[in-house]
């Protein structure tokens, strides 16, 4: 009797399987799609750049300030995107520029330190990177990408880097700042198969 209610209740759980095997799969289809949707609206959005602007550079460095990131914003017509807060200076920051995703459904934030203040086309050009960019990418499609092994942030970084290099004319970057992105590019991200020495 304890046999074959042990059979009865084996066979109520194998005839669930396939059910539940079909919602775990049409869900994680579900899922990828919408992932790979707002990664295609991102690249749809990077397809038509900012239009190239002939820009008159003031001759000092701007002031490790705010203000200073909203006029490079203005100047150089860096649009912030509805899902991102409004970039901020923090004196605190070792690197150039971050954008951080503090968790889902959270508006991104994007920081900048006092290295990306050694020029204005510098400062134009970490503001781009980010916001232009990294804003843009799918913070979720590059972690999955990570978790798999497909190296999403070395790509994600080296499409950010790359889009300086390709704007550098519009940023009136220097020959030396453009070749100092390049090198940190290839030393940190290199493309796959690479190996920074």
């Amino acid at each position: 009797m304890l046999l074959s209610l042990n059979r009865k209740k084996f066979r109520k759980i194998s005839d669930r399987i396939p059910t539940f095997l079909y919602f775990c799969l049409t869900v994680f289809s579900f899922v990828t799609l919408m992932v790979a949707k707002q990664d295609y609206d991102a690249r749809r959005s990077m397809i038509n750049p900012t239009e190239s602007i002939a820009i008159q550079l003031p001759s000092t460095k701007p002031k490790l300030s705010q203000e200073s990131v909203d006029i490079a914003l203005a100047m150089y017509n860096i649009e912030v995107p509805s899902n991102v807060k409004k970039p901020y200076y923090d004196p605190t920051f070792e690197d150039r520029g971050l954008t951080t995703l503090r968790g889902w459904g959270k508006k991104l934030e994007v920081s900048v330190g006092p290295a990306a203040f050694e020029s204005w086309a510098l400062l134009g050009s970490t503001l781009a990177h980010e916001i232009e960019v990294h804003c843009k990418q799918n913070f979720t499609a590059i972690r999955i990408q990570d978790l798999v092994g497909l190296d999403g942030t070395s790509n994600a970084e080296r499409e950010a880097y790359s889009h300086e290099l390709s704007n550098a004319e519009r940023f009136g970057l220097s020959d030396k700042e453009a070749a100092s992105i390049e090198a940190t590019m290839n030393f940190y991200y290199p493309e796959s198969g690479d190996l920074a020495l």
